[in-house]
């Protein structure tokens, strides 16, 4: 699993592509030498193929529609390796910043004991204790940047956000959309050169907590489906999901959706529970 892949010539987001999630071009291409020396890289569709195969196999997802992409795809096409590019609808067909980005790079740009202060000031609720403590047992985060991410994402409606971001980032959120996210004659050259596209929901938003996570897959797998007619693939916004969203997937045909489990599969594996490793984070040269 990869997110942003470049080499970050804005200073103003030094603080975001710092962080040990992303990776930039020369380290990315190490990597791909590294799997295609020691793997055979497949697609979701040829998983089932290999699954008792005594080779060992990998295949490379790219979640969020991102401009970075379009030059991943040309990469993996000089070196002769296929990926799969996971769309965020809204964010690549409106042009809208999804949130979890706003908030990411709200975090980049700010102070992040003066951010949290400033948020505790525009709730006028003693939040600290409860959006303090991370979710994941292995965060490496500041307790400010655990705060400012757990409030943004699940006590703020998007109001705070919004107004943070074209203060503190950007007041053009469409010309911030056209320099960060794949546009659809990007997305349509990706698919003429071999590589797989999936929906990662309309939003963008964790799919348990929408009113109707329903139309949120089905608004992102109808739009896929203008670029492919391959086999159709999702995956989860921010690696959550429950059963509910799964039977939404079989509903309409979903073959492959993708985890942020960190495991190998087997046999036993759910092809709409496929876990997968961080590039950027797991795998060491």
């Amino acid at each position: 699993m990869y997110h942003d892949i470049r080499d970050n010539k804005n200073s103003n987001f030094d603080n975001r592509y710092n962080l040990k999630s992303f990776i930039n071009i020369t380290d990315f291409k190490s990597q791909l030498k590294y799997l295609k020396n020691n793997f055979n890289i497949i697609n979701s569709c040829e998983i089932q193929d290999v699954i008792n195969s005594k080779h060992d196999h990998a295949l490379l997802t790219f979640d969020d529609g991102l401009f970075d992409h379009y030059h991943v795809g040309e990469i993996l096409s000089d070196m002769k390796i296929n990926g799969t590019f996971f769309i965020p609808t809204q964010s690549v067909r409106d042009r809208v910043v999804m949130r979890s980005h706003k908030i990411q790079f709200i975090l980049s740009c700010s102070d992040e004991k003066k951010l949290t202060n400033q948020i505790l000031s525009l709730t006028n609720n003693n939040l600290w204790n409860k959006y303090s403590v991370s979710k994941w047992k292995d965060n490496w985060w500041s307790p400010e940047m655990v705060f400012v991410t757990n409030v943004l994402r699940y006590f703020d409606d998007g109001t705070i956000t919004d107004k943070l971001f074209s203060k503190i980032v950007s007041n053009d959120e469409v010309g911030f959309c056209d320099e960060f996210y794949l546009n659809e004659k990007q997305i349509k050259a990706l698919v003429s050169a071999g590589h797989k596209i999936g929906g990662h929901g309309f939003t963008s938003h964790i799919l348990p907590e929408l009113t109707n996570q329903e139309l949120d897959i089905k608004q992102s797998l109808d739009y896929i489906s203008k670029f492919t007619t391959s086999e159709i693939s999702f995956s989860y916004p921010n690696g959550k999901y429950n059963q509910e969203t799964i039977e939404i997937l079989r509903k309409y045909d979903c073959e492959f959706s993708y985890t942020v489990v960190k495991e190998n599969i087997t046999k036993e594996t759910s092809m709409l529970e496929i876990p997968r490793y961080d590039g950027p984070q797991d795998i060491i040269i």
